[in-house]
């Protein structure tokens, strides 16, 4: 038998080797590829960004799932990571430390108005309650003011905080509290923000009987459910596409 005939015969096909390798290279791509888009567990969340008179921040609100009752649409805020910024004071992107804890509103009136649980009269430099709203409906919670205050009652709801807000530590020793005036008759949906440094008030933006506003931007993460479509739908593509390519291989 002739010898270069046995030699080409025992030989593999190098092109029909390189495609074997390089379509291994693509599949184990994908499967990595699926690997990382695998859901962990935990607890919801949006992303979120603010900014107004100097004053401006960005980060991650994690809350729980339980709605807090007698409060329609609320959930308590259990995390915030992120940083923020005051132009006036000089701060600039310091880290966002966590929430300063409260709790849930209690002795709620027939009406759904409530005294905040976390309160100025308790030696805060601000009322609020870190209460979430996902669908940017919050109610109104700010209940008639008390004989001798001089104070009108404010009837407005709407936004993704109420009225009280939400009340973070940020490093350095300074507190942010961040809420929503609701929806004002000539002057829409308006939200407000103040600092404070060891108690202290420095500033605070979005008067809305003035027409100011923070800018607040809110979107959801992707959820767990998202990703794990996402991820066994590439694991599902990788498998069939490795098994084509071994038979055509």
């Amino acid at each position: 038998m002739n010898a270069s005939l046995v030699r080409q015969s025992t030989t593999a096909n190098p092109c029909k080797a390189s495609k074997a390798f390089c379509w291994k290279v693509i599949s184990s791509a994908l499967i990595c590829a699926a690997a990382l888009f695998a859901p962990s567990a935990h607890a919801d969340s949006y992303s979120f960004s603010f900014s107004g008179g100097g004053l401006s921040g960005s980060g991650v609100i994690t809350y729980s799932t339980t709605p807090v009752p007698g409060v329609p649409g609320g959930y308590q805020v259990t995390g915030i990571t992120g940083t923020f910024s005051d132009a006036n004071a000089g701060l600039l992107n310091a880290a966002i430390t966590g929430i300063n804890s409260t709790s849930l509103p209690t002795n709620i009136n027939p009406d759904g108005t409530f005294i905040p649980p976390g309160r100025q009269a308790d030696g805060f430099p601000f009322s609020f309650d870190n209460l979430f709203f996902p669908g940017g409906d919050s109610p109104v919670v700010c209940p008639p003011p008390g004989p001798g205050d001089p104070e009108p009652p404010y009837p407005f709801g709407g936004g993704y905080f109420d009225i009280y807000g939400l009340y973070f530590n940020v490093a350095g020793g300074y507190s942010v509290d961040l809420w929503s005036n609701g929806v004002v008759p000539g002057f829409g949906l308006t939200y407000g923000v103040g600092d404070a440094l060891n108690g202290t008030v420095l500033n605070t933006f979005g008067e809305p009987f003035s027409g100011t506003s923070v800018n607040v931007s809110v979107a959801p993460t992707p959820e767990p459910g998202s990703l794990l479509l996402l991820g066994t739908g590439v694991l599902g593509f990788a498998g069939r596409l490795t098994r084509k390519l071994r038979q055509r291989a």
